[in-house]
């Protein structure tokens, strides 16, 4: 994986945050689509008619609803979602905090 290299202050970046996505699916599940959360459901062996939401619908369910829905895997789905919600939400925080250090 690439090292990333953080800018001299007071110049503009613009991270490729591809580098640090597990797949092809957007790195911040909060902006999936509904063809994304289809997608990420069946690739955990999930049916993705059981979850026609899109991602941000997806934050507001708690792991028991996951169990409803996926009744042998649905905790380890709600892990993996939690895992990547909670990789994106640490990301925009430094992102947030580089760009307010640059900016001073």
């Amino acid at each position: 994986m690439p090292t990333a290299r953080v800018p001299p202050a007071g110049t503009c970046w613009d991270p490729d945050l591809k580098l640090l996505a597990d797949d092809d699916l957007p790195l911040d599940p909060r902006t999936w689509g509904r063809a994304e959360v289809a997608r990420w459901v069946s690739k955990r062996g999930g049916l993705p008619e059981r979850f026609p939401m899109n991602g941000k619908a997806l934050c507001l369910m708690s792991r028991d609803m996951f169990a409803a829905r996926v009744p042998h895997s649905g905790h380890q789905l709600h892990q993996d979602f939690r895992r990547r919600l909670a990789k994106a939400l640490a990301l925009q925080e430094l992102i947030e905090k580089l760009t307010s250090k640059s900016v001073q």
